[in-house]
């Protein structure tokens, strides 16, 4: 049976919180302006478990990007790719007859190719917002044939000859906003005499900066910083239990309320995710970015240099972690104030806050076209 409403949008994306949370952040503004929002996403990635919490209407495909390791499990997951491909395209075509959607918006990773293919296929306008310096997989394929490409960075520009891109910079959640430090320890359970580091290593963490922080606990004691650390869900057991009894730091498996913790900070040490460096510039936080080296083209590394450039970050490199050049930039930092003011000024100043209405303006001038 159709579900037709002259106001049905798709909004296609997931995978990691990096595509999951701009999808989430349109979607919101959209259904402001009274559009309905039918998110489609992938069985097998985090908004599976996002949208079943907070009881968000979605559609999920059979759907896994392919494995770039060469483990047996991996090779298996490729060989199925075919047929998952197949079946999760076909869905996508009965989607599009269920609901008429009038626009379908991709916001990267694996769930969104196949719903931006089929509505491409059918004639359904279609728009695409990639959040990093380097355009990824989807965009690259896709991008001379949807109407609309949305870029983060002016230097993902020259990766797409085409004219029917812009640059809007990244959804922000509109859940954040910056409270008041002090309030935003207490809340915590933080100590207002310590310096506060938050270390993020994306919505699924990173246990190579997991290990080192833990590995390296005793520097942190010694120099009076209080670690707050999101450690990831698939990380959290392999914590020693020890651990949790330190007094200077404390550790969750993820962060809903990301306000009060980015508040309450004053240096965070993340992975140059696009979605989380747009997020630190808004709050206007100082920040120490640790690329991911394995990312696909390089992009975590890029998305810093393009930070960077703007003295509005520094970088460790992961191979620099053992030689502790991750705690010498933070001696070097926290040791003086202005240099922390330096970089939160820097960081507010790049910062594009308006960057979510411009992209919903841009969808629905194509969508009432």
């Amino acid at each position: 049976m159709k579900q037709i409403n002259e106001n049905n949008i798709f909004i296609a994306g997931g995978g990691t919180g990096g595509h999951l949370f701009p999808a989430i952040t349109i979607g919101e503004k959209l259904k402001k302006r009274g559009m309905k929002i039918i998110y489609i996403g992938s069985k097998y990635g985090i908004e599976n478990i996002f949208f079943k919490k907070n009881n968000i209407e979605a559609e999920l495909l059979e759907i896994k990007g392919i494995q770039r390791d060469l483990s047996f499990k991996s090779i298996i997951t490729n060989l199925y790719f075919p047929i998952r491909f197949i079946r999760a395209y076909f869905k996508s075509r009965n989607l599009i007859k269920k609901f008429n959607p009038k626009i379908i918006i991709g916001t990267g990773g694996y769930s969104s190719g196949l719903p931006l293919l089929a509505g491409i296929h059918m004639s359904i306008p279609t728009i695409i917002q990639d959040q990093n310096s380097v355009p990824g997989l989807i965009t690259k394929k896709l991008y001379k044939k949807v109407d609309l490409v949305c870029l983060a960075y002016k230097s993902a520009l020259k990766y797409l000859n085409s004219k029917n891109k812009i640059i809007t910079g990244n959804p922000i959640r509109g859940s954040l906003k910056l409270i008041n430090k002090k309030i935003a320890k207490k809340n915590l359970g933080l100590n207002l005499n310590k310096k506060t580091i938050f270390v993020l290593g994306g919505s699924q963490g990173s246990r190579k900066i997991n290990n080192h922080i833990l590995n390296n606990i005793d520097f942190y004691t010694k120099n009076n910083f209080q670690i707050y650390l999101q450690c990831g869900s698939k990380n959290y057991d392999l914590i020693s239990k020890s651990t949790f009894k330190n007094k200077n730091i404390i550790i969750k498996k993820f962060i809903n309320d990301m306000s009060t913790i980015y508040s309450a900070s004053d240096l965070v040490i993340s992975r140059a995710g696009a979605l989380a460096i747009s997020e630190l510039c808004f709050m206007g936080k100082a920040m120490i970015l640790i690329p991911f080296k394995h990312a696909a083209n390089n992009h975590q590394e890029l998305n810093a240099l393009e930070i960077k450039k703007n003295k509005a970050c520094v970088i460790v490199n992961e191979d620099e972690l053992k030689f502790g050049n991750l705690e010498s930039e933070l001696k070097n930092i926290l040791g003086k104030e202005e240099s922390i003011k330096t970089l939160e000024k820097k960081s507010l100043e790049i910062s594009k806050i308006n960057s979510t209405d411009i992209i919903v303006e841009k969808i629905l001038k194509i969508k009432n076209a």
